[in-house]
C-alpha cells in the first residue's frame, strides 16, 4: 500500500491499535496517516483492510444469488449503485471501470465506488473503527 493509492476516509489497518482496528484516514502530510485522534502515524506502519463479507455487510452491500441453466448457483454483493463479483478467495471484481477490475481491499473498494458514482461509500457502520 503508498501513500498515492489511499485517500481521506480510506480504512486501512494498523496493529498498535489493537488486534484488528480499523482507522479512518483523516489527513495526510507526506508519508504520514493522520487519525480522528490526531496522531500522525507513517504509512509504512499501516496495512491494508481485506474486503470480506462482514465488512460488505457493514458497508450496505447485500447478497443476492440466482440460478442459471449450465451455470447452476452463483452470487453477488450489491448496492444501490454498484455490484461486486466474489471472483477468488478474498479477491472481488467491480463493473464499470473499463471492464471488470479485481479489488482485493477495502481503500481500493471506496476509490473505485467513488470513480465510479462520484460519491463516497459509507463506512460509517463499519465497526470497531479507531
Amino acid at each position: 500500500m503508498t501513500i498515492q493509492e489511499v485517500r481521506v476516509g480510506n480504512l486501512v489497518h494498523h496493529p498498535i491499535f489493537g488486534d484488528y482496528t480499523i482507522i479512518r484516514a483523516t489527513a495526510f502530510n507526506g508519508f504520514y496517516i493522520g487519525t480522528p485522534k490526531g496522531n500522525a502515524i507513517h504509512i509504512d506502519d499501516f496495512t491494508p483492510v481485506k474486503i470480506t463479507d462482514v465488512l460488505l455487510e457493514q458497508m450496505g452491500f447485500k447478497y443476492m444469488e440466482d440460478r442459471a441453466p449450465g451455470i447452476g448457483n452463483f452470487g453477488w454483493w450489491e448496492n444501490d449503485e454498484i455490484s461486486l463479483t466474489h471472483l477468488h478467495e478474498s479477491l472481488y471484481g467491480i463493473e464499470g471501470m473499463s471492464g471488470m477490475k479485481p479489488l482485493k481491499y477495502i481503500h481500493q473498494l471506496q476509490n473505485a465506488y467513488f470513480v465510479i458514482t462520484g460519491t463516497e461509500l459509507s463506512t460509517e457502520n463499519v465497526v470497531r473503527i479507531w
